[in-house]
């Protein structure tokens, strides 16, 4: 559906929500230097009206910006994992056959709209342990800055893996632009190749910086700087972290700086598309980077998340969020540019 799209205009910008997936992009940031930049990655795909585009995802056909993830990860576990991350049994019932969740995917209602926010519910199948997601997105009329609320309502006792997913554009020029995650971390790399075939860091490892990261091959890599210089795909979860993330293009002399509360989302995940995904409508040419607060054992889903013997949660890593029926869970983050 391409008629689903609201444009909020607040003082100090404009951003643009679709209704599918609630997906916020683009948006626009005017600095005090009255510059204008939008910071997020939209996908280069546009529907060709084919059949193959037809049957993709709801989430690829329109990918852009920043969503919720209720649930975070894929549906089905992958069956390449190594037997440590092989769940015992299968994911909380109900949860259906959506990646990321049927937030990420299922068209959701405008409840209000004006004066520089816009607001949004999506209620879940019955079936579904989550009964509704609401979500308001304001543009803080102090700044630069958009504030993102999540409200989570359990339909029963559950726990899940949840996150946000943020997706922010890159310079074409390698090592061009810089991220910092605050906090004392433990970065961890994919059990597994993210994209088999292609992707080439050395897998289940663990370093205490994004600079310490290494190939297969044992080569050093700069996991600071972006884009990168190989031809990749990388998943990473960066433990520790203390709720804030700045990606700063040096190209382009602006930061985006994104904030957190790190008690609701206690990692990192970091998801490295560097033209590295080849088959439509990738076609080896989407380049960003997902910096996405979570609760969660990477993107590898509920059952996963509730093996309480994987290593992540073995290392003291929570993989999941608990919910109480009929309890509303809330949190808040935001997403401000600036000059550097």
């Amino acid at each position: 559906m391409m008629n689903d799209e609201h444009t909020i205009a607040w003082p100090h910008g404009e951003f643009s929500v679709l209704r599918s997936g609630a997906m916020c992009a683009p948006a626009t940031f005017t600095l005090p230097d009255g510059r204008k930049l939008q910071p997020f990655a939209v996908a280069p795909w546009q529907d060709d009206g084919s059949a193959e585009f037809a049957e993709l995802p709801e989430l690829l056909k329109r990918l852009r910006g920043e969503w919720p993830c209720v649930p975070f990860g894929m549906p089905v576990t992958r069956d390449d994992l190594p037997p440590a991350w092989q769940p015992e049994t299968g994911a909380e019932p109900g949860l259906g056959d959506f990646l990321h969740g049927p937030s990420a995917n299922l068209e959701w209602s405008v409840t209000s709209e004006g004066d520089g926010a816009i607001a949004l519910e999506l209620a879940y199948p019955e079936e579904h342990p989550i009964e509704i997601v609401r979500r308001r997105i304001t543009g803080d009329p102090d700044g630069a800055r958009l504030i993102f609320d999540l409200e989570i309502v359990a339909r029963r006792d559950c726990a899940l893996p949840i996150g946000v997913h943020p997706v922010f554009r890159l310079p074409e020029r390698p090592g061009a632009a810089h991220l910092e995650i605050d906090g004392n971390l433990r970065v961890c790399t994919y059990p597994v190749q993210a994209e088999p075939g292609v992707s080439k860091l050395a897998e289940g490892q663990v370093f205490d910086a994004l600079s310490s990261a290494r190939y297969t091959d044992g080569s050093p890599v700069d996991l600071s700087r972006h884009p990168l210089e190989e031809t990749t795909e990388e998943i990473l979860l960066v433990a520790g972290v203390q709720g804030r993330a700045v990606l700063s293009n040096h190209d382009e002399g602006y930061a985006a700086t994104l904030r957190w509360d790190a008690e609701a989302f206690p990692s990192c995940n970091l998801w490295i598309s560097n033209k590295g995904r080849n088959p439509r409508p990738w076609n080896g040419a989407f380049q960003a980077i997902g910096i996405e607060p979570v609760a969660a054992p990477f993107d590898l889903g509920a059952a996963v998340a509730a093996h309480a013997g994987n290593p992540l949660e073995k290392a003291g890593i929570a993989c999941s969020r608990e919910f109480t029926a009929g309890k509303s869970w809330t949190t808040r983050y935001s997403i401000e540019v600036s000059s550097l």
